[in-house]
């Protein structure tokens, strides 16, 4: 998928034209002239069927070169453009600019590399660079002549976005779209806005984090581009990326359906609940959320305390809950130095597993042992014991450097246990993406696309991705934004070079290329009886392609006559 700000250009019709390559051979100075015998090459080259002209220039990547290039294919009579040189990415933006000028289709134009080839090895000779030359040129005279000269598909962009979860995941992703000028309508299930930051008094670092809700509410609610709507979930949504059409539905408006172009998932998690250590059995026995609440709510007077002991990773990192949720330990850390500052006197006694402090919050640690907060750790083999007795918590857990039991009598028990999705399934299936083995939605790729989903035009944020804290998820929401913002500030959206096709009067409809397809561009329409592809979806996997029993899914530039024809030339020096 690429973004279209301008009208498309008018190429000239070559469809009804035989094939007429010019190919133009960079020597790169004297670097592959000396390496291979250039006259050879050229004289092979001029024999392939299909090629009118061959071209040797010396250095088309430079401004000089490329203008003889520019000069050479305007002057002869060629429908099809092969460039042999090096690093053939570089002319992406050059060829789409001489299509341009030459009013000659982009997609009939073709780089190769014939520079890694002429090296194959070390010692290699100048026949050997000069017959790997000819095979790399060959193969791309193959493939250029059975292009065809097709047109990217574009649509139109509805400039607007759906935000689906109002915390603050939601409403940073929803202020960063609207603070650019373009239209938010942000859905919350709940009654209020905030979702977990409502429960939330105090961070690390210090910041209110109640100061922090009530001006991202007031800024939301107050901004003239962003349209609230509360108590209403999502029933159904189809579409693509540019134009989605999602229904809503309110408890106090009825039905609605919305046009957007872009859709960000900023559902949320919650605190995991859990049965362990005696949990529920004694109100002395409470999770690290409800310890904030109680904390804050004066339920819990930290001065009249003794012992308090924290049991962390409870329930998690093991099946089937078997991950880190990462902010336990800074939750832990926030409450236990909480505690002690407001009674310096309380003896807090932390077991881990293992403590997950990273980056600054390894200061927080430091500060937590010197104030004389004991750290224990345990094994997933070797678990605390909980007991009551007489309204009293008795912990016991194997001190690791002692080697023996430790009895721990505490008036107050808080158990860490981790970050659930919030019933991301549901909407997971509505909106066609995909959820990871622990319910958090899945990214296309962690490391390129991390807040991407594989169909285009999604995007997720916050815990609903995955475990995070409040600097971290808005953050992330400011990254969705700026993804989302590449699709909303263009006019039009168009497919991308190489996208699926359905040769109808070949299909069986066995419909194996729609399961098949991992971004969910391909459908079955019921009237037309046809397979159709989403082409602003489809990323030229070639999935489709590679299941179809009769060679009906084929990839644009990838189709089987093309590929016989590279598969000859490869093979044609070999017998």
């Amino acid at each position: 998928m690429a973004e279209a700000t301008e009208q498309s250009p008018e190429f000239r019709d070559v469809s009804r034209e035989l094939p007429r390559t010019m190919v133009a051979l960079c020597t790169c100075g004297d670097t592959l002239a000396q390496a291979a015998n250039f006259d050879g090459v050229e004289t092979a080259v001029s024999a392939l069927d299909s090629v009118t002209q061959v071209q040797r220039l010396e250095r088309i990547c430079t401004q000089e070169g490329w203008s003889q290039l520019e000069e050479a294919f305007r002057s002869s009579e060629a429908n099809r453009l092969l460039i042999g040189a090096c690093l053939p990415y570089v002319y992406t933006k050059k060829l789409r600019e001489l299509g341009k000028t030459t009013g000659l289709n982009p997609a009939l134009m073709e780089v190769v590399d014939i520079c890694t080839p002429a090296f194959p090895n070390r010692n290699s000779t100048s026949e050997q660079s000069s017959r790997e030359i000819r095979t790399t040129v060959a193969m791309g005279v193959g493939k250029v002549k059975g292009m065809e000269p097709t047109l990217p598909a574009a649509i139109p962009v509805i400039q607007k976005a759906l935000v689906v979860g109002g915390g603050i995941g939601g409403m940073s992703a929803a202020l960063a779209i609207a603070d650019h000028g373009f239209g938010v309508n942000l859905v919350e299930k709940e009654d209020e806005l905030g979702g977990n930051l409502r429960a939330l008094h105090r961070t690390l670092e210090g910041a209110p984090p109640q100061e922090l809700l009530e001006q991202t509410v007031s800024r939301v609610e107050k901004h003239p581009n962003i349209k609230v709507y509360k108590k209403t979930e999502v029933l159904h949504s189809l579409g693509r990326a540019g134009h989605f059409l999602t229904t809503l539905e309110s408890e106090d408006e009825g039905g609605e359906t919305l046009e957007h172009g872009v859709t960000v998932l900023a559902t949320g998690g919650k605190e995991a609940s859990t049965e362990s250590y005696g949990y529920g059995q004694s109100e002395s026995i409470v999770t690290q959320h409800q310890l904030e609440d109680k904390l804050q709510g004066d339920s819990i007077n930290p001065a009249e305390l003794r012992v308090v002991t924290m049991i962390q990773c409870v329930d998690s990192r093991e099946e089937p809950r078997n991950y880190c949720s990462r902010i336990c330990c800074g939750s832990a850390l926030k409450n236990a130095l909480y505690l002690k500052d407001q009674n310096p006197d309380i003896e807090i006694y932390v077991l881990y597993r293992d403590i997950m402090a990273y980056g600054f919050l390894e200061n927080y640690y430091t500060q937590a042992r010197q104030k004389g907060i004991i750290f224990i750790q345990y094994s997933v083999d070797d678990k605390p014991r909980v007991g009551v007795e007489n309204g009293q918590v008795i912990v016991g857990v194997t001190e690791p450097i002692l080697g023996k039991e430790v009895t721990i009598p505490s008036d107050l028990l808080v158990l860490g246990t981790g970050i659930v999705a919030n019933g991301q399934d549901k909407l997971a299936q509505i909106f066609e993406v995909e959820v990871d083995q622990d319910g958090f939605y899945q990214e296309a790729e962690y490391k390129w696309r991390p807040v991407d989903f594989l169909k285009e035009g999604i995007f997720t944020c916050g815990i609903a991705h995955s475990p995070r804290s409040i600097s971290e998820t808005i953050a992330m929401a400011e990254a969705t934004a700026q993804r989302a913002l590449r699709i909303l500030t263009t006019d039009r959206l168009t497919a991308g070079a190489i996208v699926a096709e359905v040769r109808h009067s070949l299909c069986s409809l066995c419909e194996k290329c729609i399961s098949a397809c991992p971004y969910g561009a391909r459908w079955r329409d019921e009237l037309e009886e046809k397979v159709m592809v989403n082409e602003l979806g489809c990323q030229g996997c070639g999935s489709c392609a590679a299941v179809c029993p009769n060679s009906a899914s084929v990839l644009s530039g990838y189709r089987d006559q093309q590929m016989f024809s590279v598969i000859d030339a490869a093979l044609e020096e070999m017998f």
